[in-house]
């Protein structure tokens, strides 16, 4: 990447080498490169203040049900874990953007490089234990996980992204930047300098994006499954509500010829001795109608979590086939490219909109949940006045 590009940069640097002070060199040149991603860092400062107020949000209105489905404790976890990386996650990134060539702070670096990795991992598995618990509600009735066992699941996955996160702590740390200027040397929080060069980064790059693959794997299988049956069960519906409708028809006819029959319930009888029209309306079952609005949500929610990933993905592909990938970039293209690096945030700030959308009780809820707040704001503002 270009530290230096215009004949008027040039003249400062100069000037600053004449006197010898490296240190105003390098937070010269550490401002100069924060400005140009100036666009990233305003990106990343949306998404940090909606995802936080958003997951505050989801945490409050499905923490206060009193019937937590399973479904609710998945929601909930999904929530925690996206607000721990608004919190901590975004606003680190930010950091870094802002100080791309002097972030000394090596173990700060390692803790929340573990912390934003640990939360990817647990929220992928949270999302693999929904597909089965969809998987098993739809397709095998009878089987779907039980409330118990949903926060069980939710507490592994979060182990198991802890677990899994402990190389994170020896690899991230600080990275040194040649600026191209005798004696001047940047930091920046990346691989760390003892890592650079050896297998291991290689071999963690390589399990998270084994990871990755293999989950959209069970998602594809897993949802294609859940679709299927989906829509079996809508042509078998239709082919049932017809038939039902020609039953009845029959049935009516039936009891209208030959008053005796007790086929009917009286109140059909009685509609058919005087004359009256009846009118026959086949219930469809609120549980059925409830699981695949739940079942639409958690989809939408999966489909956010990939897609958020793949420029990350692209880009870190390239990065690996071209050595010289990031080096070759312009200033537009290092910006484009700081986007799709950080694309993966994107996901932590899109789900309460996602349940925004989709799912009506969560409305419902979310706006009692604000009416209340700010009535209890304004009472408090009037009892100090």
């Amino acid at each position: 990447m270009n530290v230096v590009t215009t004949n008027s940069e040039m003249k400062i640097i100069d000037s600053l080498i004449s006197i010898n002070d490296t240190d105003a060199i390098l937070v010269y040149l550490n401002d100069n490169k924060a400005r140009l991603y100036i666009p990233v860092i305003v990106f990343l400062i949306f998404l940090s203040v909606i995802g936080t107020f958003g997951n505050i949000l989801v945490c409050c209105v499905y923490w206060k049900k009193a019937y937590k489905a399973s479904s609710h404790y998945f929601i909930l976890t999904l929530a925690i874990l996206d607000l721990v990386t608004c919190l901590i996650g975004v606003p680190t990134e930010i950091f870094d953007l802002r100080y791309p060539y002097v972030f000394f702070f090596p173990i700060v670096c390692k803790i929340l490089r573990f912390i934003h990795s640990s939360t990817i991992i647990s929220s992928s598995s949270v999302l693999i234990a929904v597909a089965f618990d969809r998987y098993y509600r739809i397709c095998r009735l009878g089987k779907q996980f039980s409330v118990r066992k949903a926060r069980i699941l939710c507490i592994v996955s979060v182990i198991l992204g802890i677990l899994t996160s402990w190389p994170s702590v020896l690899l991230f740390g600080q990275k040194t930047i040649e600026l191209g200027i005798p004696g001047v040397y940047g930091a920046d929080c990346s691989t760390d300098d003892s890592v650079r060069g050896t297998i291991y980064p290689t071999l963690y790059y390589g399990f998270l994006f084994n990871l990755f693959f293999m989950t959209v794997m069970f998602f594809a299988i897993l949802y294609t499954k859940i679709g299927l049956e989906i829509w079996r069960r809508k042509k078998a519906h239709i082919s049932d509500n017809f038939g039902n409708s020609e039953i009845v028809k029959n049935s009516i006819t039936n009891t209208v010829s030959d008053p005796t029959s007790t086929e009917m319930s009286s109140d059909i009888d009685d509609n058919c001795h005087t004359g009256k029209h009846v009118k026959v309306k086949i219930q469809k079952p609120r549980q059925r109608m409830r699981v695949g609005r739940t079942t639409t949500v958690l989809f939408a929610v999966t489909l956010a979590y990939i897609l958020s990933f793949l420029p990350y993905l692209i880009v870190m592909v390239l990065r690996s086939v071209l050595k010289d990938f990031e080096n070759g970039l312009d200033d537009v293209g290092e910006v484009i490219y700081k986007f799709c690096v950080k694309s993966f945030f994107i996901n932590n700030a899109i789900n309460p909109i996602i349940y925004s959308f989709l799912n009506a009780s969560f409305r419902k809820d979310a706006k009692q949940l604000l009416r209340r707040t700010a009535h209890a704001c304004y009472c408090c503002r009037r009892s100090e006045h």
